[in-house]
């Protein structure tokens, strides 16, 4: 090796050294763990406001509740994020800040997810009953704490399973149940998810992506979660490169992970095992997501049940949400249609959703 030549291999060995140090303390700097408090025009800290990250134990697991407020006596709204192990926190305040003007919204990141996240959880106390345990035991410390008799569930994707089960069996809890990107039945809506990526791949002549598609096999319902998971995997790019994805205007995944990375909520640690704790999450729970059919688990609810859902989804496929929603008996009942979304309404078109659950929520 010459000495021109080491020279020019030491260069770019120190160029990329640097880069990555400046990466990693930037990351390290957006990284403090904490939740800016809401402020007025002038920056000033709103008398009224809350915006906590606070540590308390569920079902005896340490967990994470983040909530934020611009007064803390508006109404309480529970938010059940996607996944399982996704937290959408970061997603919230990046896309749809202004809810927080009219509720005091409580992000929990669910056992085994983001914050809440740990290598000493037991696996087999990732479930769905015991999750369903952990918001029954949250929701009635919410009401305790900010002393109302009742309060609001609002679920996304995975946390709509879990929050319609929930609302379904503790329904003196609550005040009514918002579902966004309803599951109905999730082995059927991947069915039609599948088939509705095919069909766009064919539309386009997306040769490599037909020939990808068509090379999956769809799991059965006796799949191991590992074989749903690598599924799961491959499909998705395709239903998120077409649009039926979590944002239909987002069509990577890219853009999302910068949202969590310049995210302050998380400390650095925690961005790290972001993944790996969602990971940890669908490993352990997406089996109970794919064989609970809601279809035959629940006719009836008593309480109000409003269904807000992107005609775009391919997520948890239109269709199925529109056909539970028929067949769901409830002593008030609404189903919301937004045009312009995928799997995401309460993030693609937030003005809209919020003026929606303003003029439910005005009715208790």
């Amino acid at each position: 090796m010459t000495q021109k030549v080491f020279k020019f291999i030491l260069y770019v060995a120190s160029v990329v050294i640097l880069v990555v140090f400046i990466i990693a303390i930037t990351l390290w700097v957006k990284s403090p763990g904490i939740t800016e408090p809401i402020s007025d025009n002038e920056g000033n800290p709103m008398k009224e406001s809350i915006a906590s990250i606070e540590k308390m134990v569920l079902g005896g697991q340490e967990q994470y509740i983040i909530i934020r407020g611009v007064d803390t006596s508006k109404p309480i709204m529970l938010f059940l994020h996607g996944g399982p192990g996704s937290p959408e926190v970061a997603f919230m305040k990046h896309y749809n800040r202004d809810i927080e003007k009219d509720y005091v919204m409580v992000y929990w990141e669910q056992r085994g997810a983001g914050k809440s996240w740990s290598k000493n959880i037991p696996p087999e106390s990732m479930s769905l009953e015991q999750l369903i345990s952990d918001t029954r035991e949250l929701s009635e410390y919410l009401a305790h704490r900010f002393d109302r008799e009742k309060i609001f569930l609002m679920g996304h994707s995975w946390g709509s399973l879990l929050g319609i089960l929930t609302a379904y069996k503790h329904p003196e809890l609550y005040h009514a149940y918002f579902g966004i990107g309803q599951v109905g039945d999730q082995f059927e809506g991947e069915r039609i998810s599948f088939e509705w990526a095919k069909a766009r791949a064919a539309e386009r002549n997306d040769n490599r992506a037909v020939k990808k598609l068509n090379a999956l096999n769809f799991p059965g319902k006796e799949a191991t979660a590992d074989e749903w998971i690598s599924y799961l995997m491959k499909e998705r790019r395709y239903v998120n490169r077409y649009g039926g994805g979590t944002l239909r205007e987002v069509t990577g995944m890219w853009p999302l992970v910068k949202i969590v990375l310049n995210s302050g909520i998380y400390t650095l640690r925690e961005k790290l095992n972001f993944m790996k704790a969602s990971m940890f999450s669908l490993e352990h729970m997406w089996l109970d997501v794919i064989q609970t059919n809601l279809f035959h688990e629940i006719d009836s609810m008593s309480l109000p049940v409003y269904i807000f859902h992107g005609i775009h989804d391919y997520t948890t496929p239109y269709p199925v949400a529109k056909d539970f929603y028929h067949q769901l008996k409830a002593p008030q009942k609404e189903f919301y249609t937004f045009e312009n979304s995928a799997h995401s309404p309460v993030m693609e078109e937030p003005e809209k959703f919020n003026a929606i659950v303003k003029s439910i929520t005005r009715q208790f």
